[in-house]
């Protein structure tokens, strides 16, 4: 798993500059009274990190308070010397810009941003680059219809104990604080993130199989749309490609058949016996267009009949529910009858269990049916309800086949005022020695083939449209049934982990508290991750300090035990808030070298930056103190002023 470490802090502007000297491993620490640049200090690094820092930014129209000298002054930057991994490198970012310029040990240079352009997928991003160095892997988190990546400063909330957020607090405040970005889910993944071995990769998978499930959904709609769309413009359901061109070749072998017929009638001399053949023909199908026509009709009318039923029955309905509803309204407001209320007082009565009110014997089922509950006429209203939509539906159903019928007929029309124009022409070259009519015929049928197969290629060119959505939805199918495979695979690897993560930190949260708080006798993490403290009984505010202080070092105490993701690095800015005395304080600080009993074993290195007050340390970490910034001494250095 990754390390990081700070080795060189750098501001520089045309009024003012810093550079801190070489920063080993271990705590490093400066101290100052207050008002002369340990928190500046502290955002600077954060600010080279990629983080959000307002009152730097002249360009923040967010910005609640401003650092003057940062504020107003040109050509400014920090520049930090990292180390990861033992591999070191330069961050340059000018103030107010969106770039982070990264310069490796062989001066190649690199062009990130901070924040992302989702029009540009290309874009390096520096959030990106330094969590692939860390070896974390980038995840989307999904959120409603809300989507986006878990960044480096969202895990920086469990590394920067900073000194703005709230003491009752324990996460550092979110860049862009807002009910999604400081959700218990997303606090919940930063915690999973940083001390889960296997959440990194499930909150992956899961990004994934979201991201695929949104794709899946999106394309299921593009295909109920598209067959939404077939439905308006085709008067039946469309057939498959492979049918289609079934179809279109046997259009075109009729094609040539009637070549092959045109070419013999024209040489062919015309034959009276084969005319009145053909006219005995032609009168059979006007005799078959006929009768299809007239059962045709006779259909319409029933289903004219039937629709004529159908919207009585939706009238009816539409009154029914209309009178329901004011029997429920009445009833509701004035409570007039229930089974037990004299219909001529209105009083109510003592009734008899299996007796009227009048005393005659009843059945009790059929006479709790003149009196109905609230939730009662709520359940026959939605019965009603959907007795309607259905009759809807059905006239809706009926008109469609009305209309299909009346189009039926319409061919049949034009089918037989077509016939009888061709019997007359064969009528005609009875006299006549060439075959004229029956040509005619012939290129009639030709221009039906050829449109047929002009429609026959327009309804292939949808078939193979909607085939290629279909096997796209097919293919995101398996990928999100795969994904969500992997998803559930990972949770119960994940869920294992964590339970013994939470163990391991409750334990080591526990001890850290015991030595900080005289009054503390229990300490541990709940399933939001978040600290309990003696059963949640009150405690003084003071007693906040160590809460939240003692939580970022387990987090770190924990790296050193474990290998996860947390990168064996802290920044503590000033910790002494809500009122803790110095001699509390330094008790608390003196339990940051128990880290140093963690790295005897295994080797492993830290680094803890710590600012505090003057002279606010245990005295064994003096020579760990590498500035001091009081009387004129400021972070800061005027250039002008010397």
């Amino acid at each position: 798993m990754g390390k990081l470490a700070i080795r060189r802090v750098v501001y520089n502007g045309k009024r003012y500059s810093f550079e801190s000297p070489y920063l080993n491993d271990g705590i490093v620490i400066m101290e100052g009274v207050n008002g002369h640049g340990k928190s500046t200090f502290m955002s600077l690094i954060y600010y080279g990190l990629g983080g959000k820092v307002p009152s730097f930014n002249r360009n923040d129209t967010a910005a609640k308070s401003r650092h003057p000298e940062i504020w107003n002054d040109e050509d400014n930057y920090v520049e930090l010397l990292i180390e990861i991994n033992d591999e070191k490198f330069e961050l340059t970012r000018y103030i107010g810009n969106n770039q982070i310029f990264i310069v490796d040990e062989n001066t190649n240079v690199l062009e990130t941003y901070i924040y992302r352009n989702n029009s540009d997928e290309d874009t390096d991003i520096f959030s990106d680059w330094i969590l692939e160095k860390l070896s974390i892997e980038v995840f989307d988190i999904i959120q409603g219809t809300k989507n986006f990546k878990l960044n480096f400063s969202d895990l920086m909330r469990l590394i920067y104990h900073d000194q703005t957020t709230e003491v009752d607090k324990i996460y550092k405040e979110a860049d862009n604080s807002n009910f999604i970005t400081d959700s218990l889910e997303i606090r919940m993944a930063i915690f999973e993130v940083l001390l889960g071995k296997s959440y990194n990769e499930y909150y992956s998978a899961q990004g994934k199989y979201k991201l695929k499930l949104k794709e899946f959904e999106k394309t299921q709609a593009v295909m109920d749309s598209y067959d939404e769309f077939l439905g308006e413009i085709l008067n039946e359901e469309l057939s498959n490609v492979k049918h289609i061109e079934g179809v279109i070749q046997e259009t075109q072998e009729i094609l040539e058949r009637i070549g092959i017929e045109r070419e013999i009638a024209i040489n062919e001399k015309n034959n009276s016996s084969e005319i009145l053949t053909r006219i005995e023909d032609q009168r059979k199908v006007l005799m078959q267009c006929q009768r299809e026509k007239d059962v045709l009709s006779q259909s319409k009318v029933a289903i004219s009949q039937s629709m004529d039923k159908v919207v009585f029955l939706i009238d009816e309905s539409e009154k029914e529910l209309s009178e329901i509803e004011k029997i429920r309204f009445v009833n509701k407001k004035l409570k007039l009858f229930t089974p037990n209320t004299c219909p001529y007082c209105l009083r109510d009565v003592e009734r008899e269990v299996g007796r009227c009110i009048c005393g005659n014997e009843i059945d009790e089922t059929q006479y709790e049916k003149f009196f109905y509950t609230d939730d009662e006429y709520l359940d026959i209203l939605k019965i009603k309800k959907k007795s309607l939509l259905s009759l809807s539906a059905l006239l809706e159903k009926k008109n469609r086949r009305v209309k299909d019928v009346g189009d039926q007929i319409k061919k049949l029309d034009k089918k037989e005022y077509d016939t009888r124009a061709y019997i007359n022409e064969l009528t005609q070259d009875i006299t006549s020695e060439y075959n004229s009519a029956y040509i005619r015929q012939l290129d009639n049928r030709e221009l039906e083939m050829n449109a047929k197969i002009i429609e026959l290629n327009q309804a292939k060119e949808l078939a193979e449209k909607r085939d290629g959505i279909v096997n796209q939805v097919n293919n995101l199918r398996i990928e999100v049934e795969t994904l969500k495979n992997k998803v559930d695979i990972t949770l119960g690897l994940a869920q294992q982990d964590i339970l013994d993560r939470k163990k391991d930190f409750s334990s080591i949260y526990q001890t850290l508290m015991q030595s900080a708080d005289e009054k503390c006798y229990n300490a541990f993490i709940g399933e939001d991750y978040m600290p309990n403290i003696n059963f949640g009984n009150y405690r003084e505010r003071s007693a906040l300090v160590p809460k939240r202080l003692m939580y970022f070092l387990s987090m770190l105490i924990e790296s050193l035990k474990e290998e996860v993701n947390f990168p064996r690095f802290l920044m503590i800015d000033t910790p002494n808030k809500e009122g803790i005395d110095k001699e509390n304080l330094i008790k608390n600080l003196s339990l940051l070298s128990e880290c140093d009993e963690y790295t005897k074993d295994n080797h492993l290195t830290y680094q803890i930056i710590l600012t505090t007050g003057i002279d606010t340390y245990p005295p064994e970490l003096k020579d760990n103190v590498w500035l001091k910034l009081e009387g004129n001494d400021y972070l800061l250095k005027d250039k002008i002023q010397g």
